[in-house]
């Protein structure tokens, strides 16, 4: 870029002037036309791959990555991969999960976009932060790639974002496809591709249980109120539900 302008300068004198003066700048003040600093969530500084399609798709290694046991979860052989799936029958708005068909979370808390987690210490225990290792794989399906960004947390950890948010696993969850830290402390909600809260369907069409189902006490359909309304854990820790149709006070 530099070395043009140098060329058109010696071309002419008055076009030398011209172009001096417009792109006169303070040493503190880049020029536009200079590249931005990477923002937090973006991946211009991710060495990792991004591979389309599932782990399994793609031959990952069994005990690795999201299939890796629970108490292994930040270790290196777990960080070696993440998945990102969207709901099959809702790609948009439907709840994403892993590769281990757990659920994935967002944190009302969170400030998207701004590269870091409102979940730290005891907080990401109960709210694992979906972490990856910084030259490891992201599998993503039906998941926009451009979507997907990170940050570094405080511990050096790489967390991982959806349309700018943070997102997590819950704990509670314990067999795939549980949705048990839906609306918990009004705060956290299953998270979709669009960044918002996942619209759940009461009759278990989007793949995960259904309202009124047999998951057990704590289970997405381990109860079932009026309209269509199916409680999770939060109907006891915060006493709020979730809706058939969308979380309550989720992400907007």
């Amino acid at each position: 870029m530099f070395g043009n302008r140098f060329t058109g300068m010696a071309l002419a004198s008055t076009a030398a002037m011209l172009v001096l003066s417009s792109c006169a700048f303070s040493p503190s003040e880049p020029p536009s036309d200079r590249a931005a600093a990477p923002q937090p969530n973006s991946n211009t500084d991710f060495d990792g791959t991004f591979l389309t399609g599932t782990a399994t798709d793609n031959g990952a290694a069994p005990s690795t990555g999201d299939l890796a046991p629970p108490r292994d979860q930040r270790t290196p052989v777990a960080r070696r991969w993440v998945q990102i799936s969207a709901d099959p029958a809702d790609p948009t708005n439907g709840p994403m999960r892993n590769g281990a068909q757990r659920a994935l979370y967002f944190f009302t808390r969170d400030t998207p976009s701004s590269g870091t987690s409102a979940c730290e210490g005891s907080c990401a225990g109960t709210w694992p932060p979906v972490v990856v290792d910084p030259r490891g794989t992201v599998f993503v399906d039906r998941v926009p790639q451009e979507s997907i960004g990170h940050f570094v947390r405080p511990d050096g950890l790489t967390q991982l974002t959806v349309a700018g948010r943070p997102v997590y696993r819950y704990v509670g969850d314990t067999k795939s496809k549980q949705i048990r830290g839906n609306g918990i402390d009004g705060a956290w909600f299953a998270a979709a591709p669009s960044g918002r809260a996942a619209i759940l369907t009461p009759n278990g069409q989007n793949g995960w249980p259904a309202a009124g189902g047999t998951q057990g006490a704590h289970g997405t359909g381990g109860a079932q109120g009026a309209g269509g309304t199916y409680a999770t854990d939060s109907t006891r820790r915060a006493g709020t539900t979730t809706t058939g149709t969308k979380s309550e006070e989720g992400p907007r």
